[in-house]
């Protein structure tokens, strides 16, 4: 089978190598699945993983990735009459960090797991593969970022990366959870495409900068009540008490320029008391762990045609090198997808 692997660490064009020809895994154990992966998503997780952690606290010929969509192509003997699957049914989720770990990822064209361990969800009736290969990560951190601020119905909120992949999950699943008003940021061209997710006004920050400076001129009189932060903007936080309520709260999924001023803004902004210069707002830093009942509601919501995964370019599985390079500029307007292979060959 093919997959795209690597040995050392270090940025994807450095590292990466196809393989044409890497053993087809056979099959299933009894607690195990087998899954045909067509379609798999970049994570920008898993280029850090690649780039930071050295041989040997991962395994060589390591295969990068976590989110996937395909079909079931083999159960094991102890799940095979109970499992909710069957074979050829489609399927999207995403790999455990365990997994990652021990080399495991989803470029490539089979994977067989432990059914426990992976993350996975029917994909709804005219859900395309590629998108559905767009949800499980970025969607998981959404619906958990709007879940741990306690979303309630007529909140105002405000998403800072709208168009990013997290951002456009974060918009819908705010109106869907109860949202009256959702305000986006993203730049001039992508207004149009978060405006198409429904939301009620959108800051282009290019025009309107300093950003943090705008929405505090603009939102002091009708403060919102959740900040939800997809790309991790210190500046914005310092300025919430301007434009966020005394009983709101800031999530933040994103990650500051270096992971050591990273580590300090969060302890900053968690730790520091208002009488020593601390902000006087909530802030809410988390990582995510997904699980499958996530993934059903996200499932529920793309049935229920609450929830679609925005893809910017779907990318043959030859140019991942392209793909990772739209992943590093920050530029992508959604989701990254690689098609792995045909849904039949």
């Amino acid at each position: 089978m093919r997959a795209w692997t690597f040995s050392q660490r270090g940025m994807p064009r450095k590292v990466l190598t196809l393989s044409a020809n890497l053993p087809t895994p056979g099959p299933p154990g009894p607690s195990q699945l087998l899954i045909r992966i067509t379609h798999a998503a970049l994570n920008p997780a898993c280029y850090m993983v690649m780039s930071i952690i050295p041989w040997p606290f991962r395994p060589k010929n390591s295969i990068p990735e976590l989110d996937f969509a395909g079909t079931i192509a083999g159960l094991g003997s102890a799940i095979g009459s109970s499992s909710r699957f069957k074979v050829g049914a489609k399927v999207f989720g995403c790999l455990s960090m365990k997994d990652m770990l021990a080399g495991k990822g989803t470029l490539t064209e089979y994977i067989c797991v432990e059914a426990t361990e992976i993350v996975i969800a029917a994909v709804p009736d005219g859900l395309e593969l590629e998108q559905a290969a767009g949800f499980c990560g970025c969607g998981i951190s959404a619906l958990r970022m709007v879940q741990r601020a306690g979303i309630k119905d007529g909140d105002r909120v405000l998403v800072n990366g709208a168009s990013g992949g997290a951002g456009t999950m974060a918009v819908q699943i705010a109106r869907a959870m109860g949202a009256r008003v959702v305000v986006g940021i993203c730049s001039g061209r992508n207004v149009e495409l978060v405006r198409s997710l429904g939301v009620d006004e959108v800051i282009d920050y290019q025009v309107n900068h300093p950003v943090d400076k705008y929405i505090a001129q603009q939102y002091s009189d009708h403060p919102f009540d959740i900040v939800l932060d997809t790309i991790g903007s210190q500046d914005l936080f310092v300025s919430s008490p301007k434009y966020l309520k005394e009983s709101g709260v800031f999530v933040n999924i994103g990650s500051y320029e270096g992971s050591l001023w990273t580590i300090w803004c969060v302890m900053q902004n968690k730790m520091r008391p208002r009488i020593l210069g601390g902000v006087p707002r909530r802030y809410d830093f988390f990582g995510t762990t997904p699980d499958s009942a996530s993934a059903e509601i996200l499932a529920g919501f793309a049935r229920d045609g609450k929830l679609r995964a925005v893809v910017d370019r779907v990318f043959k599985m030859e140019d991942v090198f392209e793909a990772y390079d739209l992943l590093l500029s920050k530029r992508a307007r959604g989701k990254i997808i690689i098609k792995i292979q045909d849904l039949d060959n």
